[in-house]
This record gives structure tokens, sequence and C-alpha cells, in this order.
């Protein structure tokens, strides 16, 4: 049945002779001819909904069928499980085109782990705890905007790499300001007020870098401008609005956004010079690298090796926890 919300196949649990139909997402669209000429050709598909990625077939009205959508599309999907080589695949008995108010994110893009309600009540308790000044009435008047406040809790922090699912700048944002204020070097001689707006905002401009509707991608400003300045933008803006902010603050601000990759050659339009400045990209540094490695994890078996991962430059190990079996070997 076609309900919001409903709809979704749990892939990571389907069985081989089972049949199942429900949304998916096409991220490849492919129509292959059969080995016998005089058979036609096939459609080979990879799909995604929100629990992964499958490979489908469509071995029937395969050119019929394939007029019915485009790469990027979603479909409702009725398919019989099928194992080759191992993996599971569908088998796609009927697929038709869906109209993109059936479907929402949710369909096919995967949450934060953590819930949304809890990351929420931690940004507030955050930007309450601050003293009562500029950057206090700067944050609770930026996150009190519905449109954006909707915008920023449900955008991923990136495309692949990490924290790449719905909620996930909030969560990379909340671990960026723990890791701040759970005793960084240097202590009550950081500006911790200045720190949590910049531990908030560094990476506001993600809003408008990533498109996700079925899948996440740049957006055109994205590509273009980037989110460092995209984000700097967007705070100089909000600033400008009010006429009695500090000019010292609103320069402290701006800097750690600019600086916060760190490096030139990372993207920073400017290195790092403020004591604040270095603490805020080396945080968004660990909160980034170790939710990298967490990715990575999450696809193997414990005790066992990744495949070779580009980015990081290395294999990772997925280190057996309490409670698990002893590897065998």
């Amino acid at each position: 049945m076609r309900e919001p919300g409903g709809g979704v196949v749990s892939i990571p649990e389907l069985r081989p002779g089972e049949t199942v139909e429900g949304f998916f997402a096409v991220m490849i669209k492919d129509l292959r001819p059969f080995r016998d000429p005089g058979k036609g050709a096939y459609l080979h598909l990879k799909l995604r909904n929100r629990t992964g990625f499958i490979e489908a077939r469509v071995w029937d009205r395969a050119e019929e069928l394939a007029e019915v959508f485009e790469e990027g599309d979603p479909l409702w999907v009725t398919a019989e499980v099928n194992n080759y080589r191992g993996t599971n695949q569908l088998i796609v008995g009927d697929l038709a085109a869906v109209d993109p108010a059936e479907v929402t994110p949710e369909h096919f893009l995967p949450e934060s782990p953590r819930p949304l309600e809890v990351m929420e009540g931690e940004l507030w308790a955050a930007i309450e705890a601050l003293p009562r000044g500029p950057v206090s009435r700067l944050l609770v008047e930026i996150f009190g905007n519905p449109e954006f406040y909707q915008a920023y809790t449900r955008a991923p922090a990136a495309k692949r790499v990490h924290h790449a699912y719905l909620s996930g700048l909030l969560e990379h944002s909340l671990e960026v300001l723990t890791v701040l204020t759970g005793g960084s070097p240097g202590g009550d001689r950081l500006d911790m007020e200045i720190l949590t707006a910049g531990a908030l905002l560094h990476d506001v401009g993600k809003i408008e870098e990533y498109e996700y509707r079925v899948d996440i991608d740049y957006s055109p400003r994205g590509r273009l401008i980037g989110h460092i300045a995209l984000g700097y933008r967007m705070v100089d803006r909000w600033i400008a609005a009010f006429p009695d902010f500090p000019g010292d603050r609103a320069t402290h601000l701006g800097h750690l956004l600019l600086s916060h990759h760190g490096e030139h050659a990372y993207g920073a339009p400017v290195l790092p010079q403020t004591a604040e400045a270095v603490a805020l990209h080396h945080a968004d540094i660990l909160s980034g690298k170790v939710g990298q490695a967490l990715a990575i994890g999450d696809g193997i078996e414990p005790g066992a090796w990744s495949d070779y991962d580009r980015l990081l430059g290395r294999y990772m190990w997925s280190p057996p926890r309490p409670g698990d079996a002893e590897p065998e070997g």
C-alpha cells in the first residue's frame, strides 16, 4: 500500500524467494542486449532506499518499462528476491512511476542513528546556556526561523564521506560543539560563546550546497561556490540585520567559518589565526574522521577488515565488541 512513510523494504533482511513491493530510487539504469540478439534486451538496475542498495534485473518487457523512468526517479517496484553468486538481487516483475508528492527523502536516504528530538534538545540547551547578549540573540533569531530550522535539522553533512545522511549536519555540528566544550586545551581561556556559534554555524552553507531527494548530490550553487562561502554569506546577512552586533564579534565569527578547513589546500580561504579558530578546525576534523571510520566499519562484520579505502589511504578493521562471538581463525 502506497502510504507516506510506508513502502520501505528492508534490503539487508531480504531472503531469496520472497516477493516484495515498495518504493525504490533508480541509481543506475542500463539497457543491455541479451547474448542471443533475438531475445532483445534486459534492464540492469541499481536501486536504493533508506536501508541500502540492491542490484535488480528486468527480464521481460524491458524496453517498454525503460520508457517509464530515468535515473534518479522514484519507482514503485514489485519483484522477487533472487540470490546470484552469493548476493541478493531483485528480479522485477513490474514497476511504475511515482508522483513525487507520494515520497519524501526519508523513503530513500538513511537518517542519523541519533534520535532527532534528542539532538534538537541538545541544540537548544547549548544556545540557552549562553550568556544573554548579541551572540545569544543572533542564534535564537537564526534557529527560531522555521524554514531555516527545518532545513538545518534535516540536511546531510556530506555527500558520501561522513555524516552522509538526513540530520547529519545537526549531528556533526553537535559533535564539534561537544569536543570544544568537553575539555578543550585552553580551558576557560577560550571564548566559548563565539566557539558555540562557530560550532553550530561552521557548516551551515551545506544547507545550500547539497540537494537531496532520492540521493545526496551537489546543487549548482554548491559546486560553483561551495559551503564555506555560502555559509559565510548567510551568516553575514543575518548579522547585518542586527545593527548593534559588535563588529569584532562579527569579524571573529566570520573568521571561524572561513578558516575551519584549516589549510588552503583543503579549501580554507584563510588559515586559522585565533586560538578559537584552531580549536574549531581540529574539532571539525575529529568529528569528520571518526564519522568516516564509523561509516566504513558499519559495512563490515566484527573481526573483519574493510576493503582498501582510497580517501583514508588504508584498510580499516572492525574490532569485535563485547558479546560478539569470537572470530574464526
